[in-house]
């Protein structure tokens, strides 16, 4: 992986939703590396403290907890004042938190669908309206990137949820981009493909299947989370500050139709 660039980030506060294993985790190691102060959000405070204490030291400040669940609205507050109060600002958010639930549609459960909402929609709407509205009030040039994935473009038999999630997220992203543009907020979204992580394992840990996913990506193989973090970091810094309201697929080529890299249709 690319070693990381010096002091990017020095001085520069963030918040990391979902950010106790995986994708989140890679990422708030990534901008800690980097020289920002990091707070990192979840729901277990011990599998925070876990993280926080392999994080590199912060160039300003110490790294914070914030625990609690994105998809309620008290928790959503209390957790993004707190994280303000305690890192002395806020100039990131990054919005990773995700949840998926296995279903054939003729026979999803509404407290099912309506979970996976709350934590996909709901949960990167509350943090993008607490931060846009404490950057207006302080006038900061603020920045979000939203966690999404291949699946608001490809449909996801039997995760009806999870890609009607993923769907809207696209939209909040191009929606807040355009309402905020012109007062110095920059709104883009990150979308994975097949990355190991630890809620992918089912497949990682079996050669069959590892190799059956595998077969499916262009460039035979699935991602890494610190791909993904590379990804954010990257819409996060001074390198794309042209850049708004867009969704950069890391995904190995997936969406590429991969089925016609043969052609077979004519």
């Amino acid at each position: 992986m690319p070693a990381p660039y010096k002091d990017r980030f020095a001085g520069k506060k963030v918040l990391v939703t979902g950010a106790s294993q995986g994708i989140g985790e890679a990422t708030a190691r990534r901008f800690a590396e980097e020289g920002a102060q990091v707070a990192l959000n979840g729901r277990k405070e011990d599998k925070l403290i876990a993280v926080r204490d392999k994080l590199p030291k912060a160039a300003v400040g110490d790294h914070a907890i914030a625990t609690g669940d994105i998809s309620k609205e008290a928790d959503v507050k209390r957790l993004m004042q707190e994280s303000i109060e305690t890192m002395g600002g806020l100039d990131v958010l990054v919005c990773n938190a995700g949840y998926q639930i296995a279903s054939p549609s003729e026979d999803i459960k509404l407290e099912d669908f309506e979970g996976v909402m709350a934590v996909n929609v709901t949960g990167v709407m509350l943090p993008c309206r607490e931060a846009i509205k404490y950057w207006l009030e302080n006038g900061i040039n603020g920045v979000i990137i939203v966690n999404s994935s291949v699946h608001q473009i490809i449909p996801k038999p039997h995760y009806l949820g999870y890609s009607a999630s993923k769907g809207a997220v696209d939209n909040i992203v191009r929606t807040l981009a355009l309402e905020y543009a012109s007062r110095g907020i920059r709104v883009n979204a990150v979308a994975p493909g097949a990355i190991v992580t630890p809620i992918n394992m089912s497949w990682i840990n079996d050669p069959e299947q590892y190799k059956n996913v595998s077969s499916h990506i262009p460039m035979k193989r699935p991602g890494e989370s610190r791909e993904i973090a590379d990804a954010i970091t990257f819409l996060a810094a001074e390198d794309s500050t042209y850049i708004t309201g867009q969704t950069l697929f890391v995904d190995g080529g997936l969406t590429l139709f991969g089925d016609f890299e043969k052609n077979w249709s004519s």
